[in-house]
């Protein structure tokens, strides 16, 4: 796995840290277990528009689903065709017409059709808290594998403008929390199958992009892959052509080439530079500011505030524009300027012609980026946007396909490979767009093309909202990021490459199910086991409330079968625990500012509704969250899904990580138990002394309690028995070895836990042996340090006294559970 190669500053925590460490990655295709062979039950009776694509398709489209029972309509306007509703969900056949740079310009009626029709849904679907009735399902014309691989010889040529919708859908969430979405790519001499792979794929939610290839159902997995070793070298000969480029990462890429490697670079940008007499150029920095002033007071004069806007960023730009450029000169830097809009097909290919030959390598580096709400963004700001990264990379293209080039490198982003944040449906659908026209143009140029996907620079780039972004993903440093560029570059890279982050709290339920991730991938485990515990998502309202259906069954969890609850396997309840804070987790304030987690308090387990049956057990958990004096609190709730009765309750209380310095928390998803640092706090023990052994501790009293026909029972097959050594007053020792993670399951990929399930299991078996009942109760549980998950062969001690309830699960390094009111009772609720 490549990570970057000077030190750079780690973040567990993007929300807490600016930079962290990123990793390469590429994307390939890999065989997906197909859906049930019928259309979902859930498709009885929904509402479906079917727009885009041909008539003829769509027609077929709309009437295998009114052959599974759905209500489908085909309407090119976008709209619904009843007055005040809305469709439950929309099937967009997006564009597939073929693709012929430069007659290639009808995506824009398309994709304008595509945003009328999310527009008039926005209101109606935002209000949606059910997680699995809306949807956005768009097809594509890739191929059948998403442009990742060549189309067969006789299919029809791609159509490599399906990444613009691809990019649009995997955003769509963002805003439309419960708007599940499903990319479906085909190839265009395969549509005859697509009516019922469509039926099929409905209310299958999960994989967010799925192809259909000579039959076969693929996805995409990330894995991570080196970069290679340089092939070929830049120097004084040679000249960049950077579309964009006087400002921001662009800017900095041309430094670096003429400074490091003495290129001559060639900057560009839409308008001309600013002469003498203007004031970006003229005015120093105090005068400069007074007459920004000036521009801000025509809002006053009546002029509109978008224009006044408009006029001061303008004003901003030239003026670094020129700094930079007098920066370059004064440095002895080769690095100029031109004039050009690379979505002018005639201005692209006049800048080409002026340089000729010259040109030895092409940067598509121009971006717009103007960050707002669909309902807020006009259809002429969505297509710019998309029109600068997708048409100006048609245009660079063509104008540069028969020069002998070392390498054509694309700017893309993150935001087009995994999704963008709010406001960014326009931005991530040009920067897939471009990922897949950059896949498309590889095969058919005698130069490596190459397709970078950036997460965000750190404070550099187009961000409106720094700090916002480090809620989706920690920064790229700077410096690092320049590294692994011209290593990219000089390495003659081709295809997309991926460089990621450790993620951040803002990554939704419904993104995180949306990808396949190799086991290779540091944090893998973490996204992998915040997954695994948010089980069946059912409803979701943001910052508020989730409920999920949770099922485990025997045959891949052997943990389910240590603990007999009358004689009956039964879910453990620090499994129980593991997945209530899991779940938790899931639920974030609106500002996702970093928790840590504080207590669990007011614990109650009916112990009898978590035994399996048929071999397995299925639990509904809801969770409720929100503020209460000054703490985030999450009250969650698990129900038996067979028999509607109350399995547990508890309350889970955090407080701000910022109020515990160097201390890591658990308070998002992402964020697991092992990342935790030694906090300040450290315990005393609940009771110490040489003991006689857990024999003579219990000798008098059976080691299995039955009350009520309910015998309580631990195997220690799975979750190991300790040995306890008692001592004064009943207090009790052990050192505890935590079970690894992996056997407790049979799965090809495993949780990981965020508590010491081993030890809790061990502290209730003691407490049930000294007063054993039908229901678990816990008055609170403490954190104390972080949670006390051991590395791998380290141990735990537990102390405590079982007739006052009181235990310490502490870790070597003063991280500590303390549970108060331990006790097991009658089943009074």
């Amino acid at each position: 796995m490549s990570a970057v190669t000077r030190p750079a500053p780690a973040a567990a925590d993007p929300a807490t840290s600016a930079v962290a460490p990123v990793h390469r990655v590429r994307w390939r295709t890999v065989t997906a277990p197909g859906p049930p062979p019928h259309p979902s039950p859930a498709l009885r009776g929904a509402k479906v528009l079917v727009l885009g694509g041909t008539p003829r398709l769509a027609h077929a489209v709309a009437a295998a689903l009114r052959k599974a029972g759905a209500e489908a309509h085909v309407d090119d306007s976008g709209r619904w065709p009843v007055t005040g509703e809305a469709p439950d969900g929309l099937v967009d056949l997006g564009h597939a017409e073929p693709f012929v740079p430069g007659e290639h310009h009808g995506y824009r009626r398309s994709l304008l059709r595509s945003v009328t029709a999310l527009r008039a849904c926005y209101p109606h679907w935002q209000r949606e808290a059910d997680a699995h009735r809306l949807f956005y399902v768009v097809v594509t014309y890739l191929g059948g594998a998403m442009g990742y691989e060549a189309p067969d010889e006789a299919a029809t040529a791609a159509q490599p403008l399906g990444g613009i919708w691809a990019g649009l859908a995997k955003t769509v969430h963002r805003e439309i929390a419960n708007c599940n979405t499903r990319v479906v790519d085909t190839d265009l001499a395969d549509l005859a199958e697509l009516p019922r792979r469509i039926t099929h794929e409905l209310y299958r939610w999960g994989l967010f992009e799925v192809g259909y290839r000579a039959g076969i159902r693929r996805t995409l997995e990330a894995v991570p892959e080196d970069a290679g070793p340089p092939t070929l070298s830049l120097d004084a000969g040679d000249l960049v052509l950077l579309s964009g480029g006087g400002r921001g990462i662009g800017w900095r890429l041309a430094r670096t080439l003429a400074a490091r490697h003495g290129c001559r670079v060639v900057v560009t940008g839409r308008g001309p530079l600013p002469g003498p007499d203007d004031p970006s150029r003229a005015l120093d920095d105090e005068r400069f500011k007074v007459h920004e002033r000036s521009l801000w007071a025509q809002r006053r004069q009546g002029r509109a505030l978008a224009d006044v806007r408009a006029a001061v960023d303008a004003a901003r730009r030239d003026r670094e524009l020129v700094r930079h450029l007098d920066q370059a000169r004064r440095a002895g830097l080769r690095i100029s300027y031109a004039v050009c809009d690379v979505t002018d097909p005639d201005q692209t290919a006049a800048l080409v012609a002026r340089y000729g030959a010259a040109i030895t390598a092409v940067v598509h580096n121009a971006g717009v980026d103007t960050p707002a709400r669909l309902p807020k963004k006009t259809d002429d700001e969505f297509l710019r946007t998309v029109a600068t990264k997708v048409d100006g990379f048609v245009n660079l293209f063509r104008a540069v396909r028969e020069l002998p080039l070392k390498f054509f490198c694309n700017v893309g982003s993150l935001t087009g490979r995994l999704g963008g944040m709010v406001g960014q449906l326009d931005y991530a659908a040009a920067n897939d767009g471009l990922a897949r026209l950059g896949l498309w143009a590889r095969s058919r140029a005698a130069f490596p093309v190459m397709t970078l996907c950036w997460p965000t620079w750190d404070r550099l780039g187009m961000v409106a909202n720094f700090e916002a972004t480090l809620r989706y993903m920690a920064a790229l440093d700077v410096e690092e990021g320049l590294d692994l560029w011209t290593r990219e570059l000089t390495a003659a890279s081709s295809g997309e490459v991926t460089y990621i982050g450790p993620l951040g709290r803002a990554l939704g339920p419904h993104q995180s199910r949306g990808y396949r991730v190799s086991a290779d991938l540091r944090g893998h485990r973490d996204v992998l086991s915040a997954v695994f515990h948010l089980g069946d998502l059912r409803t979701h309202v943001p910052h508020a409330a989730q409920s999920a259906l949770f099922a485990l069954d025997s045959a891949h969890a052997p943990v389910l079968n240590d603990v007999l609850v009358g004689g009956e396997p039964s879910l453990p309840v620090s499994l129980l625990l593991e997945n209530a804070v899991r779940g938790a987790a899931w639920v974030q304030p609106q500002d996702y500012e970093p928790l840590a987690l504080e207590s669990l308090q007011d614990l109650y387990v009916a112990l009898p509704e978590l035994r399996l049956r048929h071999g397995g057990i299925a639990l509904r958990r809801s969770v409720t969250a929100g503020y209460t004096d000054g703490r985030w609190t999450a009250h969650v709730r698990f129900h038996h899904a067979g028999t509607g009765r109350e399995a547990a309750r508890l309350r889970l209380v955090y407080r701000r990580l910022a109020d515990t310095p160097g201390e890591d928390g658990t308070g998002g998803p992402y964020a697991t138990a092992d990342t935790a640092t030694a906090g300040t706090a450290s315990e005393t023990a609940a009771g110490t002394g040489t003991g006689t052994g857990e024999g003579a501790a219990v000798s008098r009293r059976t080691q299995h309690p039955d009350v009520a026909g309910l015998p309580l029972r631990w195997s220690g097959l799975v979750l190991r028995r300790a040995r306890w050594h008692t001592g004064p007053q009943g207090a009790c020792t052990a050192e505890i070895r935590e079970t690894p993670a992996g056997d407790l399951w049979v799965l090809p990929g495993w949780p990981v836990n965020a508590l010491p399930l081993t030890a809790l299991e061990n502290v209730f078996r003691r407490t049930a042996e000294h007063a054993p009942g039908t229901a678990l109760t816990i008055r609170r549980i403490e954190v104390r340090g972080g949670m006390p998950v051991p590395a791998p062969g380290a141990q735990l001690v537990a102390r405590g006294t079982p007739g006052a309830g009181s235990w310490t699960v502490s870790a070597a390094d003063d991280r500590a559970l303390r549970l108060h009111g331990v006790a097991y009772r009658g089943d009074q609720r």
